[in-house]
């Protein structure tokens, strides 16, 4: 089998190291609401996921509708908690610099958002304005849309990608969609494979997921990682 056409990459956690803030900002708006979770708590209720839902979760719990603006607050507390400088995560320039394949972002942010995370990082040249939000289809991830409409409109067979992803909502998105998946565990935390299945429709099993643990491991992986699911029940999934 022949190495990926198309590399798609998370943005949150992959390219830049904003997930922190993200959860903080959300768990920021918790505590306003008499909800009061861990940070371990936080980011396995948040990570990864459209703010509508991680904001309905909070009502859920506090039994309690949000504040008024609560998107845009918790919007303003991320942008607090990030700051005036933005760097990329450790070893992304090396790989972008290095990878010789297209590369894209899809991410579950706003697209005016994604594009002004990955032009502070200063790797927006990078993605040739391949940014695919899933605001713009009206899609969020785990479901597989997002990741099949990038692959879509960059002209590469979805069996033809292979997906960068931290969460487990989004090794699921890119599971559903037949891809197979590098997830980036810095802190070689394990591939939480009950909290991925919960995203994937019932009997689906975790398979074409490879962990690493530095980002200087990556265009190796990438170089040489054929899609086992090219030939499995994934590789006739429709690209809609």
């Amino acid at each position: 089998m022949t190495a990926p056409e198309l590399v798609i990459f998370d943005l949150d956690g992959v390219l830049v190291d904003t997930q922190f803030a993200e959860t903080g900002a959300l768990n920021y708006l918790a505590g306003l609401m008499g909800v009061t979770l861990s940070a371990d708590e936080a980011a396995a209720l948040f990570a990864g996921k459209r703010m509508a839902d991680c904001i309905d979760a909070i009502s859920g719990l506090a039994g309690a509708p949000p504040p008024l603006g609560a998107v845009e607050l918790v919007r303003a507390r991320c942008e607090q908690l990030i700051g005036d400088h933005l760097e990329p995560i450790d070893g992304v320039n090396q790989v972008i610099s290095t990878v010789d394949r297209l590369m894209c972002v899809a991410s579950n942010s706003p697209g005016d958002l994604i594009r002004k995370r990955v032009e502070a990082a200063g790797i927006a040249s990078a993605f040739g304005g391949r940014i695919f939000s899933a605001y713009d289809i009206d899609s969020w991830k785990p479901a597989p849309d997002l990741f099949l409409w990038a692959a879509r409109e960059c002209g590469v067979p979805p069996a033809s990608c292979v997906v960068i992803e931290d969460s487990p909502v989004g090794v699921a998105a890119a599971i559903a969609a037949g891809m197979p998946v590098l997830r980036y565990a810095p802190d070689g935390t394990p591939a939480h494979h009950a909290a991925i299945v919960a995203h994937l429709p019932s009997g689906t099993a975790v398979a074409g997921l490879t962990s690493f643990a530095k980002m200087a491991d990556l265009p190796a992986l990438i170089s040489h990682h054929p899609n086992p699911l090219a030939r499995t029940r994934f590789g006739d999934v429709r690209d809609g």
